[in-house]
């Protein structure tokens, strides 16, 4: 995700891997569900918050009518994601999340 793959082939080095921009898909939960909105596929509800939005993303869950996702954008070493059980412990993944930085920032 950081471009090591366009370092390499900048230096004649075969390299078999995406270009930072293309990795951006994996990297970025945000960039790939805003990909996927502009490009019309199909995917999920959602929404981005990011810190000093927590009171839009506590309004949010109570908002919606469904149980959500909790997704920390960028790499997470495969632990930014939570599915909680209630509203109250979404509310508390985004709280960490965006209080707490609990997946980095």
């Amino acid at each position: 995700a950081d471009g090591v793959a366009d370092k390499l082939r900048e230096e004649d080095i075969p390299v078999f891997g995406p270009s930072k921009a293309a990795a951006q898909i994996e990297a970025s939960k945000s960039f790939a569900k805003d990909f996927m909105r502009r490009h019309k596929i199909p995917t999920a509800e959602y929404q981005t918050f990011t810190t000093g939005g927590l009171d839009a993303a506590l309004k949010y869950i109570d908002s919606v009518s469904f149980d959500v996702v909790v997704k920390a954008s960028g790499l997470a070493a495969g632990k930014g994601v939570i599915v909680p059980e209630s509203k109250e412990e979404a509310k508390q993944a985004v709280r960490d999340c965006l209080e707490k930085n609990m997946f980095g920032e």
